[in-house]
């Protein structure tokens, strides 16, 4: 899985860069097919923002989160994406009992 981490308008230390890589990779173990990853963060008058987008067949998912602190922005938007990973994940899995209705 690619991790595509991108700083907007600022220079993100490369231990935040390090954090962030790492937990994006924890984000495979709720689903293998995943194919990447991309963080965009940046800031907004007072609030700090996270954007991620995780590409997997079908759409992409794309979370938004902001906060006072960037760390707690990207932070609240993993678990978001936890969340929707395994969602999707039992969502494709799903077999639709009407679809082979006989007429």
């Amino acid at each position: 899985m690619n991790v595509t981490i991108t700083a907007r308008h600022f220079t993100l230390k490369d231990d935040m860069k390090d954090y962030m890589t790492e937990k994006c990779q924890k984000l495979g173990r709720f689903s293998e097919r995943i194919q990447e990853v991309e963080v965009v963060l940046g800031w907004e008058k007072q609030s700090r923002y996270a954007e991620l987008k995780i590409h997997v067949p079908g759409a992409p998912l794309v979370l938004n989160e902001s906060s006072e602190d960037l760390r707690k922005s990207f932070d609240q938007a993993i678990e978001k994406a936890e969340r929707q990973l395994k969602r999707h994940e039992a969502r494709s899995g799903e077999v639709r009992k009407d679809s082979h209705r006989s007429a």
